[in-house]
């Protein structure tokens, strides 16, 4: 008999995408044995009504696909190993599948970075012995609307405004010397680069104060969109990490935790930090809770308050 196994994860769009107001947020389920995962997506409104859900199999030793979400209930699943985007509408019927480039073949390694803004989707991928990346911009029904050459073969973060023309791309590159720069580059969508910044982030979101605010594990920046000027840029106290940020009622909220220990396959945290940040990045107050172990996290919004979910603990931000 196969072992079977299933793991849940729960995806809060209000943090890993574009807005901190998403519509849509997404939970996947894995399943599997010996010979095949099974992924189960299913597209979820903010108030938790089920839109549709998406099937996708593949053979158990090839990365499953990524998923993005349009704001009209489209979405969309992006395959680093085929190197393939598969389009659906809102009621989660298959539209058309495409390659990124002809010229790509199946590859276990190789990374996607991709993000969408309203109907709009941006992609950067590296095709093999090339020494540049390629951003690709798409629409919710699969069309190719432009494609360029952006410096940079390591990419770890992107972020875009289609309404400010900002495209962020984060990159790590290595010196001869075997020391690392981290560049984040501020382009618009004509590859004009308009500023450029010694940082570097994963994750990101555009806040209703013009402030473009992103995290990595070990940095926290917030630059303006207007003037491109960096608002703050600041890093965790001690060995901590940051974990989760967003933004609510003129504040920036950080989530730090210790460095977690892996166990059964799953990073395990404790005892967050709750940091509070005006907009300039002065520290309004941290408290720590203390919690049982947890791998799984999100912020949770309503109209009436915000709360950090650490596995079964509740948190309540004022």
């Amino acid at each position: 008999m196969k072992n079977i196994f299933i793991i849940i994860l729960l995806i809060n769009s209000m943090i890993l995408a574009q807005s901190i107001n998403k519509k849509y947020f997404v939970e996947e389920k894995l399943s599997g044995g010996s010979e095949f995962n099974v992924v189960e997506y299913s597209i979820k409104s903010g108030d938790d009504r089920l839109l549709y859900k998406i099937s996708n199999k593949t053979d158990y030793d090839i990365p499953y696909s990524g998923i993005e979400v349009f704001d009209n209930g489209s979405s969309v699943l992006i395959s680093a190993f085929y190197g393939t985007l598969t389009f659906f509408n809102n009621n989660g019927t298959k539209l058309k599948e495409t390659k990124l480039s002809d010229g790509i073949d199946v590859e276990y390694e190789r990374s996607i970075r991709s993000v969408v803004d309203n109907n709009s989707l941006l992609v950067s991928f590296r095709e093999q012995n090339k020494k540049f990346s390629t951003l690709q911009k798409y629409n919710s029904n699969g069309a190719l609307v432009k494609s360029f050459e952006i410096e940079g073969i390591n990419i770890n973060g992107l972020a875009y405004s289609e309404s400010l023309n900002q495209i962020y791309i984060s990159s790590v590159e290595w010196e001869n010397s075997g020391s690392m720069n981290k560049i984040v580059s501020l382009i618009n969508e004509d590859a004009e680069l308009l500023n450029s910044y010694n940082a570097n982030f994963e994750k990101g979101f555009f806040t209703e104060d013009n402030q473009f605010v992103a995290f990595s594990n070990k940095s926290l920046i917030s630059i303006n969109t207007e003037n491109f000027e960096i608002n703050f840029q600041k890093e965790p106290v001690n060995d901590d990490l940051y974990i989760d940020v967003t933004a609510a009622k003129g504040l920036i909220i950080a989530i730090a935790a210790e460095t977690p220990k892996l166990q059964n396959g799953n990073w395990l945290y404790k005892n967050p930090s709750i940091i509070k940040m005006d907009l300039s990045g002065k520290l309004i107050e941290k408290n720590v809770v203390e919690t049982n172990s947890f791998s799984e996290f999100s912020f949770q919004k309503t109209s009436n308050d915000i709360k950090f979910i650490a596995g079964n603990k509740h948190i309540t931000i004022d």
